[in-house]
């Protein structure tokens, strides 16, 4: 664990974890002795919070096997577009982008020669099958449907829609958008080879505000654990940002304190020395 800068010890009434590439090792499960350590968290009265930028159905079963439910925790997923509270299993927040919002981005992936795919119910829907399409259907368990025309076929709000591409390209087209599309729509790399679109409202760090308004809790009590770009929000906002030691370079020059790597126990030691200080 390596420290960058100093920052006061403060009580950690929440701990916000991303999912893949953090809480998740490389074998996408949860190792055995990180849940004991939520379990002790749990138990000290902290308040346990999975943000993903995966759909709502592609989370659940880890908040299940985390008892979520039993500790009134939430889940937030689309990278903030919508809150779940794992007790009801109900959304209590929902932002979704517009129509034009989506159709733009369409326009962006075409012109760019990038795939596109959105979600609809708990459905993938892409113009084009390909490896990252794919790779998304595997990871989440959702069907991917081909239509002709995404652009067409899509007639509502959206929760998110996602460019995909080679990671090179993607990080290049997202310089170029973010001046033009960036007051519009939040924008995020999460895997290398996704681009991100959501409703401007969200992010990570902007539901997390949502949530601790509701709960009474400060931003400076909340500690928030992840490896990639669109945690970036919630790890420079919240009181303690921590970076899995598998994290981009560029990503670890913004936290408090660097933890192990998602295959060696990196959320349990972060869990352990800097909100429950055994």
């Amino acid at each position: 664990m390596v420290k960058q800068g100093n920052i006061q010890m403060i009580t950690t009434k929440m701990i916000v974890m991303d999912l893949d590439d953090t809480l998740l090792n490389d074998g996408l499960t949860i190792e055995s002795y990180t849940k004991q350590v939520i379990k002790n968290a749990h138990e000290h009265g902290i308040r346990i919070i999975i943000a993903s930028g995966r759909p709502t159905s592609a989370i659940m079963n880890f908040s299940k096997e985390l008892e979520l439910e039993k500790y009134n925790g939430f889940v937030i997923s689309y990278n903030g577009a919508v809150i779940t509270d794992c007790v009801t299993e109900e959304n209590i927040f929902e932002k979704k982008l517009s129509i034009n919002d989506f159709q733009r981005v369409c326009d962006l992936a075409k012109e760019k020669e990038l795939f596109i795919h959105t979600y609809l119910g708990n459905e993938i829907f892409t113009s084009e099958m390909n490896e990252y399409t794919d790779f998304e259907g595997r990871l989440t368990g959702m069907p991917v449907n081909k239509v002709n025309d995404l652009k067409s076929y899509v007639n509502s709000e959206v929760i998110k829609t996602l460019i995909l591409g080679d990671p090179a390209k993607l990080k290049q087209v997202e310089t170029e958008v973010q001046p033009i599309l960036g007051n519009d729509m939040s924008i995020n790399i999460s895997k290398p080879f996704f681009l991100e679109f959501t409703n401007k409202k969200v992010d990570k760090s902007k539901t997390i505000d949502v949530l601790i308004k509701a709960l009474g809790i400060e931003k400076n009590e909340v500690m928030a654990i992840g490896d990639s770009y669109n945690d970036l929000t919630m790890i420079k906002d919240c009181g303690i940002g921590v970076v899995m030691d598998n994290a981009p370079e560029d990503v670890k020059e913004h936290a408090d304190f660097i933890t192990h790597s998602n295959n060696y126990n990196g959320v349990a030691t972060a869990i352990n020395r800097y909100a429950l200080g055994v």
